[in-house]
């Protein structure tokens, strides 16, 4: 079975009412996930990043950020903690990139886990592109 390490930004096309050209892609990458023929891992602290931007957005109730978090243990997303050694890899991969260590979390974690690395923020991308375990959303075949 395929397996992603998806970036915040795919998740929140599963629950934005923004519709972007790369929510119908995220939202069949989730359906994919439901069917499972991919399997999606996450860090931990996607899931305070996913709730955060939600709840600072101004259009999610409480109790809408909890099913959008309930949805996902739901899906059985395999939820990774961001520990140590993955943290130091994030680290090295922000100063040879001009990242920041958060957003290379997920692209550690795909290193890490021998997988693609995704995502729909293209101007990360960009300064990513040359990893060849890094992909946008948008060009990933599924």
């Amino acid at each position: 079975m395929t397996q992603y390490a998806l970036d915040t930004s795919i998740l929140l096309r599963w629950f934005s009412q923004y519709h972007d050209a790369d929510t119908d892609r995220a939202l069949r990458l989730r359906q994919e996930q439901q069917e499972e023929r991919v399997r999606i891992t996450i860090l931990d602290t996607t899931l305070c990043e996913l709730a955060h931007i939600l709840k600072e957005a101004n259009r999610f109730s409480q109790g809408d950020i909890d099913a959008a978090l309930a949805s996902l243990e739901y899906m059985h997303i395999q939820v990774v903690p961001y520990q140590t050694p993955l943290a130091r890899r994030a680290v090295q991969i922000a100063y040879e990139h001009d990242i920041s260590v958060y957003s290379a979390g997920f692209i550690a974690l795909g290193a890490d886990l021998r997988c693609q690395a995704i995502t729909c923020d293209r101007s990360l991308y960009t300064k990513v592109a040359n990893l060849p375990w890094t992909s946008l959303l948008s060009t990933l075949n599924f």
